[in-house]
């Protein structure tokens, strides 16, 4: 499970929940110290992996719902609970970001360190000379920059630039099983959901969200005997052909 920084609920109230391989999905803000506590409160939850969100410097053209968050917090209708505390009033966005910021990160927590929003080889190669744990092929579901390809055209070359040497996931689009299996094929060494989860979730609550992981895995199940592959590590290009 990937909890983001934004989160109504804090990391650590999650994980007490029982969540369980928590990753932490960061937004940094310009001020550092408020960043600085926010991992502090994955890494005493126990999480090993922080995910650094880079595809988000400022928010994109979203027409239908591009405030909805600033106006529910300024209503005081919802609340991040990550940043109680620790935060009063500053952006949850740095613009400013760099590539200096993997070193900061490895020089502030002991967590691994995977970049989501790598959509391009040429990036992918600046991940492995600055040290970068993983990557996540993700275009914030699309609603960042508009036109942009989707991510299962992006993955090929991002898995050539890797060349196996950190893993490489993907987001964005997974909606049957027969996606998880394209990405995988593809080269993707594992695959993230966020859409499915949600509408099982506003349809049937908890049992909603468990359904919807198991038709997907189900899905991709009969996909494999039908591909005539008995595990993971055969499904390879070639079922593409």
């Amino acid at each position: 499970m990937i909890v983001s920084s934004v989160s109504n609920y804090s990391v650590g109230e999650i994980v007490a929940a029982g969540g369980q391989n928590v990753w932490f999905q960061l937004y940094p803000t310009p001020n550092r110290k408020v960043t600085r506590g926010l991992l502090r409160r994955a890494e005493d939850a126990g999480c090993r992996v922080v995910v650094l969100t880079v595809d988000t410097p400022v928010i994109g053209n979203r027409e239908l719902h591009g405030t909805t968050l600033t106006e529910l917090l300024k209503g005081e209708a919802t609340r991040l609970g990550n940043y109680e505390g620790i935060r009063s009033g500053e952006t949850i966005f740095d613009p400013g970001m760099t590539w200096d910021m993997v070193r900061w990160l490895k020089t502030n927590c002991a967590m691994q360190v995977v970049l989501k929003g790598i959509v391009t080889g040429e990036d992918a190669k600046l991940c492995l000379e600055h040290g970068v744990d993983g990557v996540i092929v993700s275009n914030h579901g699309g609603r960042q920059l508009e036109s942009d390809r989707g991510t299962v055209e992006c993955l090929p070359e991002v898995v050539e630039a890797i060349d196996g040497r950190i893993a490489v996931l993907i987001d964005g689009g997974i909606r049957r099983g027969t996606d998880i299996f394209k990405a995988l094929a593809l080269g993707a060494d594992a695959i993230c959901i966020g859409r499915p989860f949600c509408w099982g979730l506003a349809a049937f609550g908890q049992s909603g969200v468990a359904r919807a992981l198991d038709l997907l895995h189900a899905e991709l199940v009969l996909d494999m005997q039908l591909a005539g592959v008995t595990s993971l590590s055969d499904i390879t290009r070639s079922c593409l052909a």
